[in-house]
């Protein structure tokens, strides 16, 4: 067999924009197991499998929703793999499958246990073509918009400032600025977002830290520690430490060698 990957994306419809921050299908086809590490990610997961099981830390899953989470995941396939996946904001999310997001927070949570959609998956995959998939993911997503509680103001406007200053904002200055108790601010993440702010700052902050070592040949740790609000280097390790079990220079070598 010939080792073939394939995926397709396309842009939610126009109602969906800012709520749907992508979709996309894929396709893999390999000699042997696939395994990667993955994540944490700043959104909130659906992933559609058609006909293939994964194994996510060890535990085994078929189609799912995965909350926002603090570390990366460990996923893997038998060398098959085909189906969809939607990247939600988690206000988005939250409005979507209608549930307190700290449920789901570092967790994978099977597609049917909170996403009350009959035959999605079948109809999914019976589709004739990546667009008419699309197509349909568009008047799901759209319907379960217009029909769910809007999310609130205040929490998608403190999620869109923390994202925005890729996690360097801080939690009292988030809560001073709404006119918030620190506790308020608080319960409405771990209501509409998963995380506590403080953890999903760490989080935003490691995304963005990894996409600008990323374009660096040779990283200059120290710098870039302060360019992406780290207090100092060993800030950086630290939470890189806790995100990923690495420090940043052994975590980008294993990516390079494709062992990560």
């Amino acid at each position: 067999m010939t080792d073939r990957s394939e995926v397709a994306q396309r842009g939610p419809a126009d109602g969906l924009r800012g709520r749907v921050t992508r979709y996309y299908g894929f396709r893999e086809e390999r000699h042997g197991p696939v395994r990667r590490r993955e994540g944490p990610g700043t959104d909130v997961v659906i992933v559609i499998s058609f006909d293939q099981d994964w194994l996510i830390d060890g535990a085994r899953h078929t189609s799912f929703v995965g909350g926002l989470r603090q570390t990366q995941v460990t996923t893997e396939h038998g060398g098959r793999s085909f189906g969809m996946q939607i990247d939600l904001p988690p206000p988005a999310a939250h409005a979507i499958l209608g549930l307190p997001l700290d449920e789901l927070a570092n967790d994978v949570v099977r597609l049917e246990d909170v996403l009350d959609e009959p035959s999605l998956v079948e109809r999914l995959a019976c589709a004739g073509d990546w667009n008419a998939r699309f197509d349909l993911l568009d008047r799901v997503l759209s319907r379960r918009m217009a029909d769910a509680r809007p999310p609130s103001k205040e929490i998608a406007w403190a999620w869109e400032r923390l994202s925005a200053s890729h996690g360097r904002i801080r939690v009292a200055q988030l809560a001073r600025e709404l006119g918030w108790s620190r506790r308020r601010l608080v319960a409405g993440f771990r209501e509409e977002i998963g995380l506590t702010p403080k953890a999903a700052a760490r989080v935003q902050r490691f995304e963005h830290t990894r996409a600008v070592a990323e374009m660096l040949v040779r990283p200059d740790w120290a710098r870039i520690a302060v360019e992406c609000g780290y207090y100092d280097q060993s800030h950086l390790i630290n939470d890189f430490r806790v995100v990923t079990g690495q420090t940043p220079v052994t975590f980008f070598q294993d990516t390079a060698t494709g062992t990560a």
